[in-house]
């Protein structure tokens, strides 16, 4: 997809402008994939007990798509792309400047993460998919985005609309009181322009739940439905519930506003191998008839279908904040982001595809990768 939203204030980046392109491409620089967040982002631990990621070479008819996978890497703009099978490494590859030790910033990937850490409230019994936003955050109450459901939430359905073409909510001015500290991501989550609902031509309200429109208000917001409910910072929640639980080996970033409200839209910066811990667990999960299982399964299925497709124009449907129905796998799941940031899962086998770029001009020779990879029986 050419234009995934991303708040801007968090990157070391100049004061706002549009997100950057390359002709009709969604770009990520090197200094914004690969940099190390801001001072007041939020710095976790790592497991005590990592989860083991075990690497073996390839095998029978994945030698091919391996040294497919390398030849992309080497053509493209990607800077890192892994091939999973179950928890095995079949295959991983860095081009320079990232390594082994560079922190990718995850851009809308991220959504993902805010997602499970959701799933994770619900079955602690801290909130519930048909919870209105503005039980948690009075601060939004009798206003179109605060009458919106978890569900609703996560699937970008509020009613609300983006304000700027490309997906994003702020204008200049509160991107750079933001980066000062002088107001927080719900302050904007505040302003009527952000908080009404979307009029259709003849004045009236979209209505939530109607239509699925891809904005990062959505999971903006969803953060801070995360803090009220938890009672801790979605950052100390997303660290503890979910990567913890992931058995992140190295220490990552989560991106916060001043006031320690998460960038829930995507500002999560770990390894490439920690990313691939995140992926393995997330496929995992769907296994099982627990509460987390069910959440997983009902997460990376279709729940609305991108029908107006001003996002997503490979993506057929949506789940929770996941992206589902991808025209060159159907039967596949993508966490998605700015710039070409993708994970890849499917429903039939444990085969995964992690892809790190600068570029989202070779993205359909990666889904062309991932429908290969995941056709190999495990």
């Amino acid at each position: 997809m050419r234009r995934l939203p991303y708040l801007l204030l968090f990157l070391s980046v100049p004061a706002y402008s549009q997100m950057p392109m390359v002709g009709d491409y969604a770009a990520a620089p090197d200094n914004w994939l690969l940099g190390s967040g801001q001072r007041w982002h939020y710095h976790t631990d790592a497991a005590k007990r990592s989860q083991e990621i075990a690497v073996r070479e390839p095998v029978g008819d994945e030698v091919s798509v391996v040294d497919r996978a390398k030849t992309i890497l080497n053509n493209s703009s990607a800077k890192a792309i892994a091939l999973i099978d179950g928890n095995q490494i079949v295959w991983a590859g860095y081009k320079s400047p990232a390594n082994s030790n560079s922190l990718f910033l995850s851009f809308s990937v991220g959504k993902t993460i805010t997602s499970m850490a959701i799933g994770k409230a619900i079955c602690a019994g801290k909130l519930s998919l048909a919870d209105s936003a503005e039980y948690f955050v009075p601060e939004l109450k009798d206003t179109d985005l605060g009458r919106a459901t978890v569900r609703q939430l996560l699937e970008m359905s509020s009613g609300t609309s983006a304000i700027n073409h490309d997906s994003s909510i702020m204008s200049a001015e509160q991107e750079r009181d933001m980066r000062l500290g002088k107001i927080s991501v719900l302050d904007i989550l505040k302003t009527p322009k952000v908080s009404d609902a979307y009029l259709g031509l003849f004045g009236n309200k979209r209505q939530p739940g109607e239509v699925f429109n891809y904005h990062s208000t959505d999971p903006l917001l969803l953060g801070i439905i995360l803090n009220r409910a938890t009672g801790i910072s979605y950052a100390k929640w997303v660290e503890k519930e979910v990567l913890i639980a992931v058995g992140i080996s190295n220490e990552s970033v989560i991106g916060q506003d001043h006031f320690g409200y998460g960038i829930a839209d995507g500002n999560v910066r770990m390894t490439l191998e920690d990313w691939g811990r995140f992926a393995v667990w997330l496929k995992q999960s769907e296994s099982g008839d627990s509460c987390f299982s069910n959440y997983v399964k009902q997460a990376s299925s279709t729940q609305i279908p991108n029908s107006i497709k001003r996002e997503g124009k490979a993506f057929s449907g949506y789940g929770y904040l996941i992206w589902t129905e991808n025209n060159r796998q159907k039967n596949s799941y993508w966490a998605v982001g700015y710039g070409g940031q993708r994970i890849a899962w499917n429903h039939k086998n444990q085969k995964i595809l992690i892809a790190f770029s600068n570029l989202e001009n070779y993205m359909d020779d990666l889904y062309l990768l991932y429908r290969d990879w995941s056709s190999l029986s495990n």
